[in-house]
């Protein structure tokens, strides 16, 4: 009796892990969907943001893209790093005093609580752009820390010619980023801001850009926008493709989940 028992309650939690997506779906009407310890959300037909739970220092947030023909699989192309970024030298993740995030339709605000002075981070995601707003109480010297994967180029300079170097950009309003790796295949990454910033790029691990953006002010707009070259898929990638989509998943999850049920019921009641 008591192995029913438990059976049934995990049954009816992964069941309910299962209908969220599709419920938040229909709530969240198109924008932001949150969950426990202050995670979230947003996917549309070419990109997909997700932000970490507060107790994570990283995916603050991680920005994927789809490849056109391609929208089950998404590709990460930015990951915004709380833990190595900083206002007035204090860290985002390890020492603001207090952390509140609240989500309304496509824009998602993170509020930061530090000792002398506020800031407040919006990330608005529309279309094909992300856009990633910073707002002090006071001006504060910023160091905003981004990583990005499978790089080959920055405005046209190669990175393998900046091995074991940093490269250094400054007072510029935009940068533009390469991208290739054999799952993926090649595409672009663009970084367009409100406000002259000085750029640093390093080369951290193989396949790993970290990407340092640095000035002195109170506010700054970075919007990203990346793309995906169209790549040659074979029969069963491009069913999947046209199957597992934003659309589709979220009503196939709670399908698939009824059937594990039914068929682990079945197995139990044997064993």
């Amino acid at each position: 009796m008591a192995g029913k028992r438990a059976y049934i309650v995990i049954a009816a939690y992964l069941l309910v892990l299962s209908v969220t997506p599709l419920i938040a779906s229909f709530l969240g009407g198109g924008g932001w969907i949150g969950f426990d310890m202050g995670a979230y959300y947003y996917r549309n037909e070419h990109l997909e943001v997700r932000l970490a739970g507060l107790p994570e220092g990283v995916g603050k947030p991680r920005i994927y893209v789809y490849a056109p023909n391609s929208s089950y699989m998404p590709v990460l192309i930015l990951d915004v790093n709380d833990r190595e970024s900083t206002v007035e030298g204090y860290s985002l993740f390890y020492d603001a005093i207090d952390v509140k995030i609240t989500a309304l339709n496509t824009t998602l605000t993170i509020a930061y609580v530090f000792e002398d002075f506020n800031l407040t981070k919006t990330i608005i995601a529309a279309d094909t752009t992300v856009t990633i707003n910073y707002q002090a109480t006071k001006t504060v010297k910023y160091k905003i820390v981004v990583h990005g994967r499978n790089y080959t180029s920055i405005n046209g300079l190669h990175l393998r010619d900046y091995v074991n170097k940093t490269l250094k950009l400054e007072k510029i309003e935009g940068v533009s980023f390469k991208f290739h790796s054999k799952p993926v295949g090649a595409g672009s990454v663009y970084l367009n801001f409100s406000s002259p910033v000085n750029v640093e790029v390093e080369e951290e691990v193989k396949g790993v850009t970290i990407i340092i953006v640095t000035w002195e002010g109170d506010r700054l707009s970075m919007s990203v926008r990346g793309y995906v070259e169209p790549h040659k898929l074979s029969p069963v990638t491009s069913t999947l493709s046209s199957l597992l989509n934003h659309r589709v998943t979220p009503i196939l999850l709670p399908l698939i989940t009824l059937v594990l049920i039914f068929v682990g019921w079945t197995v139990w009641r044997r064993l």
